[in-house]
């Protein structure tokens, strides 16, 4: 079945359209675009060594107040959300959250002693 002159012209101006479209595409992003850039580093007032050393600190006293008091369950919840913070990378915040609960410790000093 052979195709009509018609369809086969349309066909052509369709072709040609979408060639000329794809090679002018790249020229019209070129001219007026920037080079897309990576975000800036997160700057952090902590550094996550700090923040570790940290949390490895009040881990112990929480553990160690666990069964002491009723201050025990507020410290506990401040220690996980400043791991959750610390393991998404939000290091200020983590920090915030240890010493928030290292602060409880200190001032109801009822733990349970290591022995």
């Amino acid at each position: 079945m052979a195709m009509k002159p018609w369809k086969l012209a349309m066909l052509g101006a369709v072709a040609g359209a979408c060639i000329v479209g794809i090679n002018a595409a790249p020229a019209f992003a070129q001219a007026g675009a920037a080079p897309p850039t990576a975000p800036p580093p997160a700057t952090h007032q902590f550094r996550r060594e700090d923040v570790f050393n940290t949390m490895t600190r009040v881990s112990r006293e929480v553990w160690r107040a666990k069964y002491a008091g009723a201050s025990a369950q507020h410290m506990q919840e401040l220690f996980l959300d400043g791991q959750r913070a610390y393991f998404k990378g939000d290091y200020d915040a983590a920090m915030g959250d240890f010493m928030a609960a290292e602060k409880i410790y200190k001032k109801y000093p009822n733990a349970i002693t290591p022995d």
